[in-house]
């Protein structure tokens, strides 16, 4: 299946103020132990994914996301839940990838059943969302984080291909402002 960026929605629905340049990070030990993150550590993740930085910013709530493009071409967002409402204690991330689909809900809800590693849900009518939640607190080991980027990009592809006869294009969501 032909994956196609929808870039120019996606740079039409961030604003202007979130748009930037990615920031200076350092590296990781796999053994380290992470529990809350921030800008740099979500680039950091990205890098270490091997997928390629588009975008940052902050949701209302100040929390920080970002915007890539899996090794493989997908597009996807990393977002946090913070506790705090300056956008600091994020001990919370959502990789989050949206594709074009017009499967029903009874279809994409039979889907969900089957992935109990992802959540599966209709966004709106030609939409589906595919979302893998990553719990930091009291900390998981950098591994660990890397580990769960890779699980959610091998069940999206899975979900292409099961999404194939319907699913047109797939894109990040830059109106989806953090976690619901």
């Amino acid at each position: 299946m032909q994956k196609a960026l929808l870039s120019l929605c996606l740079c039409a629905a961030v604003p202007l103020a979130a748009v930037a340049q990615a920031p200076t990070v350092g590296v990781r030990a796999r053994d380290m132990i992470v529990g809350s993150v921030g800008t740099g550590d979500l680039q950091l993740l990205l890098d270490d994914m091997g997928a390629h930085y588009t975008t940052s910013g902050v949701n209302d709530r100040q929390a920080p996301y970002v915007f890539a493009t899996s090794k493989d071409g997908m597009s996807f967002g990393v977002y946090t839940a913070c506790a705090n409402p300056d956008g600091t204690d994020c001990r919370g991330i959502e990789f989050l990838a949206v594709f074009k689909s017009d499967l029903s809900v009874e279809q994409v809800s039979a889907i969900d059943q089957a992935y109990a590693a992802v959540s599966i849900y209709k966004s709106a009518p030609d939409t589906v969302n595919v979302s893998r939640y990553v719990i930091l607190d009291h900390g998981v080991t950098w591994a660990n984080l890397l580990e769960n980027g890779e699980v959610f990009e091998v069940l999206c592809e899975k979900l292409t291909e099961e999404l194939s006869d319907t699913s047109s294009a797939q894109v990040a969501d830059s109106a989806y402002g953090g976690l619901r």
